[in-house]
């Protein structure tokens, strides 16, 4: 069994809890307070052709929307059987049995969770709003939320959130080989925020949701890294 590095809790905490959720905070009283929102995705509207240009293009729909959903799929799967062929005695990965699982797991929780909200949340993407050629009213965070409308299906950002799921590397390299944690993280930031733009230049969604999808699979991850390893904590 390989040796398994300690971590001191108050710093653990300060770092991956406070510290993200003090950036959190401030990040979205920016976008809840101006029109940051707005501003941006308005560039990738046409107000003359009243269209979203990119909607439909073959880059930001085919190759970076459905192509970029199955690379995520591919790599789950692969992951999973990868964790489930741990658990024989004779794998070369069976010291890190538990740190697979985790890693499944906490690839998963991040995406499911965003499901889940997208199915509650009366925040409407920007294509289907009455400012881009929609019928839908501009709803924020915090706006007091008509009982008549519908669920918007579109906050959190779910397609970010795919590439988001990552950033459980960046916890699964922290105790299987710290010096690789930070690549973990980059690998889930790029991939969220590549997936998040693309989207936003298609119309599908404004940046604050991208960064509630990552919130979401952050914490989702910091919870179950908690969970799977307390013991490591001093």
């Amino acid at each position: 069994m390989p040796t398994q590095p300690t971590l001191e809790k108050i710093r653990f905490i300060n770092y991956h809890f406070i510290l993200p959720l003090t950036i959190l905070v401030a990040v979205v009283l920016l976008l809840e307070l101006t029109q940051l929102d707005i501003w941006f995705s308005s560039y990738f509207y046409n107000t003359k052709l009243h269209l979203w240009p990119y909607r439909e293009h073959w880059l930001t729909q085919t190759v970076l929307h459905k192509g970029g959903r199955y690379f995520v799929y591919a790599i789950g799967v692969g992951l999973l059987l990868l964790c489930l062929a741990s658990y024989r005695a004779s794998s070369a990965f069976y010291a890190y049995r538990r740190h697979l699982a985790f890693l499944v797991l906490a690839s998963l929780a991040g995406p499911l969770f965003i499901t889940y909200l997208k199915s509650h949340t009366h925040i409407y993407c920007p294509w289907d709003l009455k400012l881009f050629g929609g019928a839908k009213p501009y709803v924020r965070l915090f706006d007091p939320i008509d009982t008549k409308l519908s669920v918007g299906h579109c906050f959190p950002s779910g397609h970010s959130g795919l590439g988001f799921t990552f950033v459980s590397l960046y916890f699964f390299f922290l105790l299987v080989k710290p010096e690789y944690k930070y690549y973990g993280l980059a690998a889930g930031l790029v991939a969220g925020f590549i997936f998040g733009i693309n989207q936003e230049i298609r119309g599908a969604h404004f940046f604050s949701h991208d960064v509630f999808a990552l919130a979401v699979c952050w914490f989702s991850s910091l919870l179950l890294f908690v969970v799977f390893f307390s013991r490591q904590f001093k």
